[in-house]
């Protein structure tokens, strides 16, 4: 007799799954697009932070007496560590563009000219504070060599 109610019992739990899976396919299905857009987001961020718009040259100690030279401090007394940062506003590659699916992660790239601007005044507001768009114009090519676009 026992052996006799094991398959009516996984009918009439098949049929529950069913019923639930059919009344949850829209969230599942949702879910399934979330999770490949996450795929897609991780690996164009791995792709970018490995070949991104702006790439650190071998050296940039030209660069960096080139800066001492013509703008004088805080570059006069910056360290080591100091111009890592420095450089890591530059070259760095942040999560910045994030979508307004919060399951999503945040898609990476480059700060652009404005957003560098913006965070150099802010770790180092003299003399970035103090900067016109004509000081930017003759920073940018000190900073980035031929590689400087126009804003």
């Amino acid at each position: 007799m026992r052996l006799n109610l094991w398959p009516k019992l996984l009918i009439v739990c098949g049929i529950i799954l069913v019923f639930v899976l059919y009344s949850a396919r829209e969230n599942l299905r949702q879910d399934w697009d979330d999770l490949l857009e996450s795929v897609r987001i991780v690996m164009d961020n791995f792709i970018y932070s490995m070949n991104p718009e702006r790439a650190k040259g071998v050296t940039t100690l030209e660069n960096e007496e080139n800066l001492k030279a013509y703008v004088g401090e805080p570059f006069r007394s910056f360290r080591s560590s100091d111009w890592q940062k420095f450089w890591n506003v530059i070259y760095g590659v942040y999560p910045i563009d994030y979508s307004q699916n919060r399951r999503l992660p945040p898609r990476a790239r480059q700060l652009g000219y404005a957003e560098m601007e913006a965070r150099l005044k802010e770790l180092y507001s003299a003399p970035f504070g103090y900067f016109k768009e004509e000081h930017w114009q003759q920073f940018w090519p000190l900073v980035l060599g031929k590689k400087a676009r126009k804003r």
